[in-house]
């Protein structure tokens, strides 16, 4: 066992002068500081600073219109005007509208309840505003019977 040991130790030093020394050069350098440069970018807020102007909105006003008309529809549809629905009111014109396929716009509302005739008695709820463009066919009169059966009154316009 001595001799393997000793074998071991001969054939280590017999290595280590035979292999040429490595040079390895390590180029220590300083980290340099980097300047951090900010590029100004022009944003939309910082052109309307450089407008002068006497007001500007807090949002984008959008004005929309919506013709219910068909591009080959020559003559004008009627107008109607449903106002102050209540909730079971407007579901019921909303399914009538819908299995007819009519088209309809609507807006909430804030206003006095037609039902309270003084002052103390009326009371502030919401309300949803319909307006209707009827076609000028048979659609029309039936449109305006659903109304009347349901007890919806509207103006025409």
């Amino acid at each position: 066992m001595i001799v393997v040991f000793a074998f071991l130790i001969y054939m280590l030093f017999f290595y280590y002068r035979s292999i040429p020394e490595m040079a390895l050069n390590i180029d220590h350098r300083s980290p340099e500081a980097k300047e951090n440069k900010t590029q100004e970018k022009t944003s939309w807020l910082q052109t309307l600073l450089k407008k002068p102007q006497d007001y500007s909105y807090p949002a984008t006003e959008v004005k929309i219109g919506v013709d219910f008309r068909a591009p080959n529809e020559k003559v004008a549809p009627t107008k109607l005007v449903v106002k102050h629905l209540d909730d079971y009111k407007f579901f019921c014109l909303n399914e009538v509208l819908k299995q007819e396929k009519i088209e309809f716009a609507y807006y909430q509302s804030q206003a006095q309840s037609p039902i309270g005739h003084s002052k103390k008695s009326a009371q502030l709820g919401k309300f949803a505003d319909v307006i209707i463009y009827l076609p000028d066919n048979p659609k029309r009169n039936q449109i305006i019977e659903d109304l009347k059966h349901y007890e919806i009154q509207y103006e025409v316009q």
